[in-house]
């Protein structure tokens, strides 16, 4: 049984469209920051913000992106960070916390919201259309909070520590295009 797009997925969604339109407008224009300028500061968030590094060290070999929604420039009005990863061949791992952005120097000032986790588990894609979209369906959302993520972290990623039995060794075709479709539209930064 499918579930309906979640509230998580459909911000997500919107997130990647206004983070993509937001650096689409600065390279255009010209205005200032610069599209280096936001690759910077996002390098800078990879490198400092806890919950990336812990991410990155649980899930080393998994794509993975990172972004900040831009609505507006003003270094004093928190902005959100976020970070996804597609780990399992079923499963979207999300982050997201306010931060304040400082972007004349480049970086991630300071965190102004409690962080929130959540984890998608995929359970079905449609092969890809013309234009490379695809259909999914989704068997459960979970939320996790600050208290249990520590409690994953300290297991190295086992989140059955939390109640949660992940399937890590069954795959569900199509995991790939989903990926590449929810990557494609994504300023990819290295960090």
């Amino acid at each position: 049984m499918s579930t309906p797009l979640s509230l998580s997925t459909k911000r997500y969604n919107i997130v990647v469209f206004c983070t993509t339109i937001a650096v689409i407008g600065l390279t255009v224009c010209g205005c200032s920051p610069s599209m280096n300028d936001y690759k910077d500061t996002v390098r800078d968030g990879i490198k400092t913000l806890p919950h990336v590094r812990e991410m990155k060290q649980m899930f080393p070999n998994a794509p993975m992106d990172n972004f900040i929604t831009q609505y507006g420039f003003d270094e004093h009005v928190p902005v959100a960070w976020n970070t996804v990863t597609y780990i399992y061949g079923r499963y979207e791992l999300g982050y997201q916390v306010g931060v304040i952005v400082d972007y004349k120097n480049n970086r991630i000032s300071k965190i102004v919201s409690e962080p929130t986790f959540y984890l998608l588990e995929i359970q079905k894609v449609s092969a890809p259309t013309s234009d490379g979209v695809v259909a999914t369906s989704y068997s459960s959302e979970r939320v996790i909070h600050e208290k249990d993520w520590k409690k994953v972290v300290a297991a190295k990623g086992d989140f059955s520590v939390i109640g949660i039995n992940l399937i890590t060794n069954s795959p569900i075709a199509g995991f790939d295009d989903y990926v590449h479709g929810k990557r494609k539209d994504i300023v990819q930064v290295d960090p």
